[in-house]
């Protein structure tokens, strides 16, 4: 515990400044043209309208900001310290375990302390100037966009934990969230070309997919319930609170595990290396051919058996000729050609 609150330390005198950064880059929405309105409008609630866009459709620039803001921070905070202070840290007496948990504390603190200075700002606003928001309903908006955020900063910290490089960490993480969409879109593509896929059954799979991408917690792109106790006409659904914070809650403690775990795995002495276990080069190559094997068989199959057969074809034959272009290139490289 000592060198835990050591590390804990550290991580605020290193980031502090990056904290305030986050800070100002996700309430000055709310702040600024709050103001401009209020010192503009004639309508004596129209200043607030910007804060009910930000309560009610989870769309506004200042989650997409305060999105952003948890995935580049998780990924300064760890993949963007190797070869630097990384480390260091890691030969000193605190364990990969401390290392990997004072992040991850100092970092969520700083994101639930943000939403709380915002969530305050609204909450005394609206006792101060004719608002058409609820008290009720930024506590409710507090919560479950503070839970999302902390679920995605984890999600962001476990890449960092196996990757290089700040953008590329970033990059990752917007993957990794994008592909269960990815997946169950292109799967619905192949079975549409075989059988007659029910709208209910699209519906129900989209509707899944809502609960895997963390995102639209906040965003609810994927929900369409009317709700709306303001002068605007806003289209979401309405939360159930207790399970949808419960699952982000558990999602978070469970990256946050997966990061421990892989974190003390993986070298740091690795070279050259974006991904730290297994051969980056390889995955990508087997990625990219499922993908393009799986969009091809569809297009060629006349059958689901033929799909099946066509797409264990063309996975092999793509992966072993990006292998060979790949040998190909290195053997001209080096002038062995």
């Amino acid at each position: 515990m000592r060198g835990l609150r050591s590390l804990l330390w550290k991580e605020w005198r290193q980031y502090r400044m990056s904290f305030l950064l986050a800070f100002i880059i996700i309430s000055w929405e709310p702040v600024l043209v709050s103001y401009l309105v209020y010192r503009t409008s004639d309508r004596a609630d129209a200043w607030s309208d910007i804060i009910v866009n930000i309560l009610a459709s989870g769309s506004s620039n200042t989650e997409y900001s305060a999105m952003v803001v948890a995935v580049m921070l998780a990924a300064f905070m760890l993949a963007g310290e190797r070869d630097k202070s990384l480390n260091y840290l890691v030969s000193t007496p605190v364990s990969r375990r401390e290392i990997v948990l004072a992040k991850y504390i100092s970092g969520s603190l700083a994101l639930t302390a943000i939403m709380l200075i915002i969530s305050l700002f609204f909450l005394i606003l609206g006792q101060l100037l004719p608002a058409q928001y609820s008290i009720q309903e930024v506590i409710q908006w507090f919560i479950l966009t503070t839970a999302a955020l902390l679920s995605l900063f984890s999600l962001a910290l476990l890449v960092a934990s196996f990757s290089r490089g700040i953008l590329f960490s970033s990059l990752l993480t917007a993957l990794i969230l994008a592909l269960p969409g990815m997946m169950i879109s292109l799967t619905l593509q192949v079975l549409r070309q075989f059988y007659q896929v029910s709208a209910a059954l699209e519906f129900k799979a989209h509707y899944i997919v809502t609960y895997l991408f963390i995102p639209d917690y906040i965003i609810r792109g994927g929900r369409y319930i009317q709700s709306s106790n303001s002068n605007l006409v806003i289209n979401r659904i309405n939360p159930d609170y207790p399970i949808e914070v419960g699952v982000l809650l558990i999602a978070s403690f469970l990256f946050l595990g997966l990061a421990i775990e892989i974190f003390e795995k993986n070298p740091l002495e690795r070279q050259g290396e974006l991904l730290f276990f297994g051969n980056f080069k390889q995955i990508g190559m087997i990625f990219i051919a499922f993908l393009s094997a799986m969009v091809w068989a569809g297009q060629m199959a006349a059958s689901l058996v033929l799909f099946l057969v066509y797409f264990l074809i063309m996975w092999l034959g793509i992966y072993l000729a990006m292998v060979n272009l790949i040998r190909l290139i290195n053997l001209i490289r080096y002038g062995q050609v």
